[in-house]
């Protein structure tokens, strides 16, 4: 089965979000944290997800379907504002993150 990538919406995973995988195409690492809470740094990754989602989006628009062999989420859409909303539980230290890993599994927010 092909998962998304939350950054740029390939079908580039083989598990769920949160597998700490990278993705072939714009070399998101999956944290399923950083999914949960789009604005958060600190993560798996240097940059938090709206941001580098909006740098993918520069190289990769909305209207590329395919790249690197990997076809889009028809479903997938960016980030907007409005789904960052959400920093209830967002985790503020090293600690908190990874007692955050599993708490919940994390969900697609174009899927909610």
């Amino acid at each position: 089965m092909e998962y998304p990538c939350p950054a740029c919406g390939f079908m580039t995973f083989d598990e769920p979000s949160g597998s700490y995988n990278l993705c072939a195409v714009c070399n998101w690492e999956d944290d399923g944290v950083q999914l949960r809470f789009p604005t958060m740094r600190g993560g798996a990754n240097g940059e938090n997800l709206f941001e580098y989602q909006q740098e993918v989006l520069k190289n990769l628009p909305l209207s590329v379907k395919e790249a690197k062999g990997y076809r889009r989420d028809e479903q997938w859409c960016p980030i907007t504002l409005d789904n960052c909303q959400n920093a209830e539980g967002m985790p503020q230290s090293g600690c908190e993150y990874f007692d955050s890993i599993d708490a919940e599994e994390p969900k697609y927010y174009w899927r909610a």
